[in-house]
């Protein structure tokens, strides 16, 4: 991401949990802050466990991301997680979050968090093969549930 770039790097979040995340912890995250973690996340030498990967329109706007490695749950039933998968609202339907999930995870077993009331996400996750596994928790900054889901291969 270009320093200019980075003034819409927090709109996955306020658009996708515009809804289901109290609006002022929303408006509160910082474009900047969040275009670090990104660089960070990307600038990842090529061996590293982490992968992240950005998707570009053919119109040359930024469709999505996503990311994923090894498990950071303890107790983890895979040694794989799914981080993240963002999209912007264009892309929604046009099969960039299947191809993201495609190459960041292949054929193995993963588990993911999602806000339990993203109906939408958990939709997909359940159509990638993807069941809730029942832990829960509460994303602490802003006290909104979370459900862990897990896709296991036969």
């Amino acid at each position: 991401m270009t320093a200019t770039s980075s003034a819409a790097c927090t709109w996955p979040w306020r658009d996708a949990y515009a809804d289901l995340m109290p609006a002022d912890y929303l408006a509160g995250l910082s474009d900047e802050r969040c275009a670090d973690r990104w660089r960070e996340r990307v600038a990842l030498p090529a061996d590293a466990p982490e992968r992240t990967l950005v998707v570009v329109d053919p119109g040359g706007r930024l469709a999505g991301f996503g990311s994923a490695g090894p498990s950071r749950d303890e107790d983890a039933p895979t040694d794989s997680e799914l981080y993240a998968v963002n999209l912007a609202p264009h892309a929604r339907g046009t099969g960039v979050a299947d191809r993201l999930v495609d190459e960041l995870l292949g054929d193995r077993e993963a588990t993911l968090w999602v806000i339990e009331g993203n109906a939408r996400a958990r939709a997909f996750y359940t159509r990638r093969g993807f069941v809730d596994e029942g832990r829960r928790e509460v994303h602490a900054p802003t006290g909104t549930p979370e459900i862990r889901m897990v896709r296991r291969l036969a």
